[in-house]
């Protein structure tokens, strides 16, 4: 007999049959209180997945604060920057799987962040204009909590277009904070952060530019404003393995290191009374954890740890499957998956959370920039590399946006390499409109023609990886939030 058949006569196997019930409990239900748990096979797994669900992001940004913190000087290549210190990315590179998705509207600069010690002090400069044009530059500055949820963000949106100084203080700050110039007070939900910076890049001879932005973002100790401080190299933990990229050890883990690992981050973060108030507490009392207390998985009873290892398999299956099929996580209008408006904001959705953790790690929020993803042609197919498609704008409907908008492709999740470098239409871009008031996007592997490469988003010609272009609104309008305006469908050219 299996453990759990020794402990209370219910096998793996049943536990396993049970598990489409369970996972359909993932994606409706709160989690059940110990008070109301039995050995019946549902209501373990269920539970289980509860668990998992909820600790998904949190794992997710420990692993990736460990891994991109352990360099000893920041590099941008690897997207890594010891703890505390600015990284910028310099170009928009192809083959640099870092994050998924990475955009080449913005040039991003990165700092991961702890608060515990000291407060420190993001510094920004003014919001200058691009170079030529008279149109402020789009500059965002997203604060990410280690549970994911975007807790501050601010720049051209916000009108915040003056020389700042961000003062990043944590939950547990008692403190006086002392009189700092052009200062702006963010309240960290946690003592640990990811701050995200995108300044808007048009183009290639816009680098210098926009270099020299970036090299005027400053992130210091409070305690050391002013004195001269120069950032101490990092230390290197040679058990730390620098890839796979992050997400993927997130993933490979195992029950075991998983819960470990998600034990030592809970202890690090707040337990919110709202998240108390789901039972999820309880429910993670089941299996060992409690918040501010040690945590030892070999206690666990060997029908515990089993289900905890189903849990784990079965959701990394579903999380594939979301994978796989986009149109899981949102509406789809026009073959477009439509952003949820509450992303990077999840409140007690561990689900969606959870979700947006595996295909979209460190979302913004929607008002900041809305990203519609295409999945399908007109007709409600895959999109092919070898097929030819067009997207067109009537006249009077480009993307609604207060910054800008841009198309990128992506093959499984990464930029598409091609031998004109090019990976996006943008509207800075200028794209050619057609006689009747239209604009039209070619989506081809192939030049369209001299007179409509502006227009022109090279894809691939290979047929076996999903093409997924990105829509991306910087700074959406209100007809885009209210969901009045939907993009255009992609139409098959034969």
């Amino acid at each position: 007999m299996t453990p759990i058949e020794e402990a209370g006569g219910i096998s793996r196997r049943s536990i396993l049959i049970a598990s489409s019930a369970a996972l359909g409990a993932l994606a409706t239900d709160a989690p059940l209180p110990a008070a109301a748990q039995s050995l019946s096979p549902r209501v373990l797994l269920k539970s289980a997945v509860a668990a998992y669900t909820y600790f998904y992001p949190l794992v997710v940004f420990g692993v990736s604060m460990e891994v991109l913190t352990n360099v000893a000087k920041p590099t941008w290549r690897r997207l890594s920057a010891p703890l505390n210190q600015l990284m910028s990315v310099r170009e928009s590179d192809p083959a640099n799987h870092g994050v998924i998705l990475p955009s080449t509207d913005t040039l991003y600069t990165l700092a991961w962040i702890d608060v515990a010690g000291d407060p420190f002090v993001f510094g920004a400069p003014a919001i200058p204009d691009v170079s030529g044009t008279g149109r402020k530059r789009f500059m965002m500055y997203q604060f990410m909590d280690a549970w994911t949820n975007v807790y501050f963000s601010s720049g051209l949106r916000t009108n915040q277009i003056n020389k700042t100084n961000f003062v990043i203080v944590g939950p547990d700050f008692k403190g006086t904070l002392p009189d700092v110039p052009d200062s702006v007070v963010v309240h960290a939900t946690s003592n640990q952060s990811w701050l995200i910076v995108r300044t808007q890049l048009e183009g290639p001879d816009d680098f210098d530019d926009v270099h020299a932005i970036q090299d005027q973002y400053a992130l210091t100790p409070l305690s050391m404003l002013g004195k001269g401080y120069t950032p101490p190299d990092g230390v290197v933990n040679p058990q730390i393995p620098a890839s796979p990229g992050p997400s993927d050890q997130a993933n490979s883990l195992n029950a075991e290191k998983f819960f470990v690992k998600a034990a030592q981050w809970f202890n690090k973060v707040p337990f919110s009374d709202a998240d108390k108030a789901t039972g999820i507490g309880k429910v993670l009392e089941y299996f060992g954890i409690k918040h501010g207390q040690e945590f030892d998985y070999a206690s666990l009873s060997a029908d515990k740890r089993s289900v905890l290892d189903i849990a784990v398999d079965a959701v990394q299956r579903e999380f594939s499957m979301i994978a796989a099929n986009p149109a899981s996580v949102g509406q789809v209008r026009n073959g477009w998956v439509i952003p949820n408006p509450r992303i990077g904001n999840f409140g007690i959705d561990y689900r969606f959370r959870a979700v947006i953790s595996y295909v979209g790690f460190a979302a913004n929020l929607a008002v900041d920039g809305y990203d519609p993803l295409l999945i399908h042609d007109s007709k409600g197919l895959l999109l092919n590399g070898g097929k030819k498609y067009t997207i067109t704008f009537a006249k009077g409907q480009l993307p609604p946006a207060g910054a800008f908008w841009s198309v990128t492709m992506y093959q499984d999740h990464f930029l598409v390499p091609n031998g004109h470098n090019k990976y996006a239409v943008s509207s800075w871009m200028n794209p050619k409109i057609n006689d009747d008031g239209s604009t039209t996007i070619y989506m081809q592997s192939t030049s369209p023609g001299a007179d409509r490469e502006t227009n022109w988003l090279p894809s691939s010609a290979d047929a076996s990886g999903a093409l997924t272009p990105l829509m991306r609104l910087y700074w959406p309008l209100p007809e885009v939030l209210d969901g009045s305006w939907l993009p255009p469908p992609a139409v098959e050219v034969t």
